[in-house]
């Protein structure tokens, strides 16, 4: 049996990694350009991470601690009846208190807009975008309404610290940016994030290249089928290497992505906490990249078998490996037997 296949194609098989190419493509492009163009708005959720600054501030707000109160020893008559009022002024004295603090809570959650800063910030390939949740920061199922995007570049950079105290600064409250930075744990993941960009940007638009490069080569090959069903092996053979490198650079493209996503929003919760601040790994983002990947390796485990392992049928086509042809005998004896009919004629 030979090392590789006798490159048969027929046109219905084709099909198949056809649809698996096209596919990968559409993904890997949605995960490229999600964040730019006219379709902000709808793809945002298609984010790389995003960090919620809808509670950031409340440290700004006074709050009260309670202390336990040490154990008193009871008292009688007139001094008994003094410390039970007491009690009923400070239990009246607790109720205002809480009071306030659920005013000052509300307070905290309408703090970014009182400061002028925006709910939310995401993080895309050749973005960052902004905005506000809607209906609102509280509200069960609330959507990343986008309100701006940075200019589409390849590897952009994104100063959280920066734009937080511009907008602050352009508020229309009066706030010492001082004493309200970020912590320094937040700017060093979104730094992390900022450092891969650019090489998460070389692998999405080398791997959607390939994508579209391989369905391309599939219709070419599907047409090659069609008109003639015999030996393609160059085709297939370049339809595998295509494949191949789709699916390396897409894995690898994936792998970063879902590495500094998850490893930066991890941080952000762990030391932002206590300033009322959050992140969130983009799952939609992370999903339809490992997805593109998938249907990449269908497509050239594909063509690697239609490669290396031949149909039963053209097995047996032509002389086995390493069998000689049969040669034309050059002995001297058929002269001899030639001449000896010819005389005994």
């Amino acid at each position: 049996m030979k090392m590789l296949g006798a490159g048969r194609v027929t046109p219905l098989p084709v099909v198949f990694p056809l649809l698996l190419s096209f596919v990968a493509f559409i993904l890997a492009m949605i995960a490229l350009f999600a964040g730019t163009g006219s379709r902000q708005q709808e793809l945002e959720e298609y984010h790389i991470i995003a960090i919620n600054m809808s509670h950031f501030g409340k440290d700004l707000l006074p709050t009260e601690t309670s202390e336990e109160a040490a154990p008193e020893p009871t008292r009688d008559g007139f001094l008994g009846f003094i410390d039970d009022v007491g009690d009923k002024a400070d239990e009246l004295a607790d109720q205002v208190t809480d009071k306030v603090g659920d005013v000052l809570d509300s307070a905290a959650d309408e703090l970014a807009d009182a400061l002028g800063i925006s709910q939310w910030y995401s993080f895309h390939i050749m973005s960052a975008c902004e905005g506000d949740f809607a209906p609102n920061a509280t509200e069960v199922g609330a959507w990343y309404n986008t309100t701006n995007c940075t200019a589409r570049e390849p590897g952009v950079r994104f100063n959280l610290t920066e734009v937080i105290n511009h907008e602050i600064d352009m508020g229309p409250l009066s706030f010492n940016t001082a004493s309200i930075q970020l912590p320094d744990a937040v700017q060093q993941a979104v730094d992390l994030l900022n450092s891969a960009l650019f090489a998460v940007f070389i692998f999405y638009a080398l791997g959607s290249g390939f994508a579209g490069m391989a369905f391309l080569l599939s219709i070419a090959t599907l047409a090659l089928a069609y008109r003639q069903p015999e030996n393609h092996r160059k085709t297939v053979l370049l339809n595998a290497l295509n494949a191949f490198l789709g699916t390396l650079t897409l894995m690898i493209g994936s792998a970063i992505t879902t590495a500094v996503a998850r490893k930066g929003a991890a941080q952000i919760n762990g030391m932002g906490d206590d300033v009322g601040i959050s992140a969130v790994a983009g799952h939609k983002f992370i999903t339809i990249s490992w997805v593109a990947f998938g249907l990449m390796c269908a497509a050239f485990l594909f063509w690697t078998l239609m490669c290396c392992f031949p149909r039963k049928d053209q097995w047996d086509e032509g002389p086995a490996y390493g069998e000689k042809p049969a040669r034309p005998s050059t002995s001297s004896d058929r002269g001899l037997l030639r001449g000896l009919f010819a005389r005994n004629r």
